[in-house]
Parts: C-alpha cells; sequence; structure tokens
C-alpha cells in the first residue's frame, strides 16, 4: 500500500471539502470496479480483465489526500475471502490507517453498504459510518422502538416517509442542491444501532437515480448532514478530475518545443463566430491554398489507404468521394471491432460498389486492432496491394471528451487506443497520416506521473517526428467546409520526410484546407435551412422507413449545391430513415415552449424529472435555427435536438444531412443488417467523423 501525497480542493465558491458538516474527517473508501477505466473498451474489446483498485481517502476541511489503495485481479480473491475481496481490503486499508480519532466518520458507496460483512466489520471496529445501500434492498422488521413497522421494500417504505426540503452543497457542485430527505426505519445491526434514511434529488418521486438510501450508525445527526456526506461517494472521482484537468491546461507549452503552434479551442458556438469573424482567410494566407510540390500524384495516381477504428465509415467515406483527374484513392483495408458498425460499411461499400469498383476492400469483419494477429493481417493486405499510402483513423475519444465529463482522464483506457494507431504508423510507414479526435486531446496529460506529464498530443508528435515524419496538429471545424453544422475537431497529420518537403514549406495553416465557408470566404455558411427544409413533414414516432419524396428540380439543386450533393445517387421520388424516436406527450409538450434557439432554459420549472438540472448541458433541448448552422450533432435523441419549426426530435435522415452523410448512406440498426435498432444507429452518427470534412482534407493531400 503506498500513500499518494495530499490534493487540495481546487479555490472557488463552495470549495471547502466540508463547509458545514459535524465531523473532524471523512475517511471514503471508493473503488473503480464499474469506472470507465475498467470498461469494456469500445472499438476494440468487449471484455477488460484490469485490476480492481480499492482507495481510501482522507478528507477535511483543507483537501483531499489518497492515503492508501490496494487492487487485486477480478476473481483472484474469493477463495481467500468468500464474502467479498474488495471488502476484505477495504477493511484492510481502515486497519492500515493511522488511528482513526473520534469525530470521523467512514463513507462508502452501495457496494459496501449493501455488504453485511463489511458493515458489520466497521461497526465492530467501534467506527461510526455512513453508507449508501442499494436502491433494491430489502429492509428488516424495525424493532418496537423503530420508526416503522414490518419488513418491506425501499419502494414501500418510502410511501410513507415524512419528507423535509434542505439545501446540501455537494463536494463538486458551484451551487446548493435542493434534498427532500427522511428518517426510513431503525434497527440493531452488530450490537450497534442504525438509522435508514432517504434523499430524493430534485423533486422527482419514486425510486430513480437520484435517490440515495443510506445507513447511519450516528443516530442524532442530521439528516442533512447524512446526506451531504454520503454525496461523497458519488462526487470525489469528479472532485479528482476537476483538480487534476486545469493543471494540465494549464501548462505553458512555451517552455518547450511544442508541436502544436496556434491551435486555439473552440468550446463553444459563441467563441467559434467570434474567432471566425476576426480571422482572416484571404491575404498571404490564401496563398498557402496553391498547390504544393504535387508529389504523391504523379508518382502514385491510385493512393492506398488504410482506415483504423473506422466506426461508420465517415473519415473513410470522405477520402472515397475525394477525387481529381490525376489522382483518387483506394480503400485497401476498413478496421473496427464493433460488428453493427461493421455491418455499416458493408452497406456503404456495397452502395458505393457500383461506382467505386475495385477501391473498396473485399472483405470487412470485426477485428481487434490491439491484437497482434490483425496487425499481421494489416501488414499482409498491404503487401500485397503495394504498400499504403495514407494511414487514417479516428481512436475511440470518450477518454477526451467533454460530453463524457463522467469518463475523462488521463488514465482512462481508450486514451490508450492512440498509441495503438501510432503503433500501426510506426509499423506501415505511411506517406502520410491522418488522425482524428475531439479537443479534449490538446490538454489530456499522457499516462504517468509527475505535475510536469506532456499531452497526449505532444507525446504523440513527438514518437511521429523520431518515425520520420513532419507533424502538423490543427482545429477543424465542419462549418466551414460547407457542413451545416458547428463541429470542432482536432486532426493530426503527419508527411513523410520522404517526400522532401521541409516544415519550412508551409504556414500556419500547414496542409490543410483553407475553409470554403463563413466570413471572408465568399460563400455563407451553410443552414439548417439548406440542409433540410424540403424534407417532407412527419410526427412524432415516424416508423415507416421510406416516405414519398419531392424530388427538387435543377434550378433548387443549382441553388443549394449541398442538398445537391446529398441528394446525388438517391432513389428518386423517396426518402430513407426519414424516422424519429417516439417522445412522450410531456416531452413534446415542453418541445412545443421552446423557441428557436432556445434550450431547457427555456421550460426550466418542467424538468422535475432531473435530478440536477444545472449539470444539464446548454444543448440539452436545444431547439434548432433555419437560418443558421446547427449545433454539434451528438447523440441527438439524448440531447433531446428540436427540429426548427415542427414539435418533435430530429430524424435519423435529418441528423444524417446535419452531419453531411448522403441520402444513399444508410447505418445499420444490428450486426445482420436488420432494419431496427434505431439507437444504434443515432449512436453511430453521434461518433462519426463529417464526411465533407474527410473530402476536403483528402482532396489537399492529393495536391501534396
Amino acid at each position: 500500500m503506498q500513500p499518494s501525497p495530499s490534493v487540495q480542493v481546487e479555490d472557488r465558491p463552495n470549495s471547502n471539502a466540508l463547509p458545514e458538516l459535524p465531523w473532524k474527517q471523512i475517511f471514503l473508501l471508493e473503488d473503480n470496479a464499474a469506472r470507465a477505466t475498467r470498461r469494456p473498451l469500445s472499438g476494440v474489446s468487449r471484455r477488460n480483465s484490469r485490476d480492481i483498485v480499492v482507495r481510501l481517502h482522507k478528507i477535511t476541511a483543507e483537501g483531499v489526500q489518497l492515503i492508501g489503495e490496494e487492487r487485486y485481479a477480478p476473481g483472484t480473491l474469493s477463495e481467500v475471502h468468500p464474502q467479498g475481496g474488495r471488502v476484505a481490503l477495504a477493511l484492510q486499508l481502515l486497519d492500515s490507517a493511522r488511528a482513526i480519532p473520534k469525530g470521523s466518520i467512514v463513507v462508502a458507496g452501495p457496494r459496501y453498504g449493501s455488504n453485511p460483512a463489511f458493515l458489520g466489520g466497521v461497526l465492530k471496529r467501534d467506527l461510526e459510518v455512513v453508507v449508501e445501500l442499494q436502491r433494491g434492498v430489502s429492509l428488516p422488521a424495525a424493532d418496537e422502538d423503530g420508526a416503522g413497522k414490518g419488513a418491506g421494500s425501499i419502494s414501500e417504505r418510502l410511501s410513507k416517509v415524512c419528507w423535509t426540503k434542505c439545501q446540501v452543497t455537494p463536494p463538486a457542485a458551484r451551487q446548493p442542491i435542493t434534498y427532500a430527505v427522511g428518517d426510513v426505519t431503525r434497527f440493531n445491526l452488530s450490537g450497534r444501532r442504525v438509522r435508514v434514511f432517504a434523499a430524493q434529488i430534485g423533486g422527482i418521486r419514486g425510486i430513480h437515480k437520484g435517490t440515495i438510501i443510506g445507513l447511519s450508525s450516528v443516530e442524532d445527526a442530521a439528516l442533512r448532514d447524512l446526506a451531504a456526506a454520503v454525496s461523497w461517494t458519488r462526487w470525489i472521482r469528479v472532485v479528482v478530475r476537476r483538480i487534476e484537468r486545469p493543471a494540465a491546461q494549464m501548462r505553458s507549452p512555451s517552455s518547450e518545443r511544442s508541436p502544436e503552434p496556434r491551435v486555439r479551442a473552440r468550446s463553444n458556438i459563441t467563441t467559434a463566430r467570434r474567432q471566425d469573424e476576426n480571422r482572416e482567410w484571404g491575404g498571404q494566407n490564401r496563398s498557402q491554398a496553391e498547390p504544393f510540390g504535387g508529389l504523391l500524384a504523379p508518382e502514385f495516381p491510385v493512393l492506398n489507404v488504410v482506415e483504423l477504428f473506422a466506426g461508420a465509415g465517415g473519415l473513410g467515406l470522405g477520402f472515397l468521394l475525394a477525387r481529381q483527374q490525376r489522382a483518387h484513392y483506394r480503400l485497401i483495408f476498413s478496421g473496427e471491432v464493433n460488428p453493427i458498425y461493421t455491418e455499416t460499411l458493408r452497406r456503404s461499400f456495397a452502395a458505393l460498389s457500383s461506382r467505386k469498383g475495385g477501391q473498396l476492400p473485399e472483405l470487412v469483419e470485426p477485428v481487434d486492432l490491439r491484437s497482434r494477429k490483425t496487425a499481421e493481417k494489416v501488414q499482409s493486405i498491404v503487401e500485397s496491394c503495394g504498400g499504403v499510402h495514407v494511414l487514417i483513423g479516428g481512436p475511440p475519444c470518450q477518454g477526451f471528451s467533454s460530453a463524457n465529463r463522467n469518463s475523462w482522464h488521463s488514465t482512462n483506457p481508450h486514451n490508450d487506443l492512440v498509441t495503438v494507431f501510432v503503433r500501426y504508423v510506426e509499423k506501415l510507414q505511411p506517406l502520410v497520416f491522418l488522425m482524428e479526435n475531439v479537443q479534449g486531446i490538446l490538454w489530456t496529460p499522457a499516462k504517468g506521473s509527475g505535475e510536469s506529464r506532456p499531452t497526449v498530443v505532444k507525446t504523440v508528435a513527438r514518437r511521429m517526428e523520431l518515425a520520420g515524419y513532419l507533424v502538423f496538429p490543427k482545429l477543424l471545424d465542419a462549418v466551414w467546409y460547407g457542413v451545416p453544422q458547428y463541429r470542432s475537431r482536432f486532426f493530426l497529420l503527419g508527411i513523410h520526410r520522404d517526400l522532401g518537403y521541409q516544415a519550412s514549406d508551409f504556414g500556419d495553416w500547414g496542409p490543410f484546407p483553407l475553409p470554403t465557408n463563413g466570413p471572408n470566404t465568399g460563400l455563407p455558411y451553410v443552414t439548417v435551412r439548406d440542409a433540410i427544409s424540403d424534407l417532407p413533414k412527419i410526427s412524432n414516432g415516424q416508423q415507416p422507413v421510406e416516405v414519398e419524396y419531392d424530388e427538387p428540380g435543377c434550378e433548387k439543386l443549382r441553388a443549394n449545391p449541398f442538398l445537391q450533393a446529398m441528394r446525388s445517387h438517391a432513389a428518386k421520388g423517396a426518402v430513407l430513415d426519414h424516422v424519429t424516436s417516439r417522445h412522450a406527450d410531456y416531452v413534446i409538450e415542453r418541445y412545443r415552449q421552446i423557441p428557436p434557439g432556445g434550450n431547457w432554459r427555456d421550460i426550466e420549472a418542467e424538468l422535475t424529472n432531473y435530478s440536477d438540472v444545472e449539470r444539464t448541458h446548454s444543448n440539452i433541448y436545444r431547439r434548432l435555427t433555419w437560418d443558421e448552422p446547427s449545433i454539434t450533432i451528438g447523440h441527438y435523441r439524448k440531447s433531446m435536438l428540436v427540429h426548427p419549426s415542427q414539435d418533435r426530435g430530429l430524424s435519423l435522415r435529418e441528423a444524417s444531412r446535419l452531419q453531411s452523410f448522403p441520402d444513399w448512406f444508410r447505418f445499420a440498426g444490428s450486426p445482420a443488417n436488420g432494419s431496427g435498432g434505431l439507437m444504434h444507429k443515432q449512436q453511430q452518427l453521434a461518433n462519426a467523423v463529417c464526411p465533407l470534412v474527410a473530402r476536403a482534407i483528402a482532396g489537399r493531400i492529393l495536391e501534396i
């Protein structure tokens, strides 16, 4: 067991760890058994054998300190500790800690609180405890002095609770949250008197994720204090991440040679608009759009492309759509582990086959890109095709994404997939590589220890430079390239030094395409109206996958190049996948109250089913605006994106258009070419690279 140095809670309003609690110290037990670092890795594997780590934190008014941890491989302690490996290690950590003083309390989550061996062990050590119980636990009958009568489930007991409202400020929250708290019952456990209490967040009735069922040995404590103490089990990792993240963001790139000059984050649409209005694309910068040496196309009129972590294939599709008279791309391998995603790839390649012929992979099947077998297979394909010229890919981004706050951390296993991509570049030595990811990769520190860890981007860039590449990082916004959506993504482009280029051959914009749309470009942004106003009107829960469509005439298509691109090669007189999720009537009523450009704040009083509405993203319940580009399209059903004028959620076809997927492109809903599975289709779309952005980059690479 190794002690760790103290970590101070960041300085902000309400930042004291224990602002008003009656305990001198909290000793908090938690583990990573259900956290992102141990979840199956989307894009590579369905299993994870990483160690389970049990940690003991000491929390005082000054900060949080990790005072010990123990780890074990899953399944290795079942014989030694029949009552549970984590419980045994948790009690061992408590015993090995320095004497826990009077006036302190032990806090733990439901996996410990619902384990009789853990509760009995803590109580026998004469320690005060407050734990969270699993919401489905069945409580024993109260004794004659108890507050309730008879055994029963939590849901039965909650109907009889006398609720009191109070304000609780969780450790990482910026303002108090309203709790409804109440006593449930009291009984004897391991010779000690304990009480069971309940806390509801956000005024939601019944059992839900915001329901806290707690058990405490402190009979006279205020319910508010008990609820605040047990809330640490839900917020401890958030607190630690918020401490670490600013430190990573604040590191100055000027102190050492930086591979990412002038890469500025575009944190929101307002910032993006301001940057674009103040930036000049013309003049000297515009000259950078002139053709480079043109070394690739004359030598390699057909450029072989290997695509890794393909997802639904948006990046590869963009390369296939990029074509010049003197050169084009051939996709020789597309690697993806998820069978539903690979089915989407098969559909896409089948639709393209009549036009692209031998430019597509002969076989697409799920593969684990980390395995030696897959690496050997890719090597064999590359050798049989005469080498790889361009290697592209977007390693899964959960570990870097601000949209997935609970998974953000430098140790998130998804971050390791970037290293997998790097190894393929080092092994295959393509002339050009292109890696796509979210903005968060810019400030996420690489794995390791110490305060001076470089970011993931710097680490990757250094390895690629050592492998013989000129490396160019860039944030590109999809709205710059004719996509009707603000969507900033990070791209790292490498050009092998064997091509003869020097860094001085490229200006600040590097080898990336200059924007074609927006301020100072000559073309306006493509708007939501340009993208979807032609689609038929449908109702909430639209199910038929094919609906009649009034095909636009030539004049309308000439006036709307985006629509022309979307309808190219699509079936005439019909539109496919113009389907929507069915929302409850109360959700549709909320939609009616949101004006164009509005969001959840316009209906804040109605959101009683949110445990903490203030923690929601600003794009929740966002109604799009006709004459502007869309906000970033994530999982549009979960974020409840609303049609600009119809009181319903977006359809799959509308969201696909806003991502610039053409109308002939169809997402699979199951591994076996099933027609259902709308949820799977929505998730694929949310993760995808916009094909028009990929096409713009691919076209620029053809000029290298």
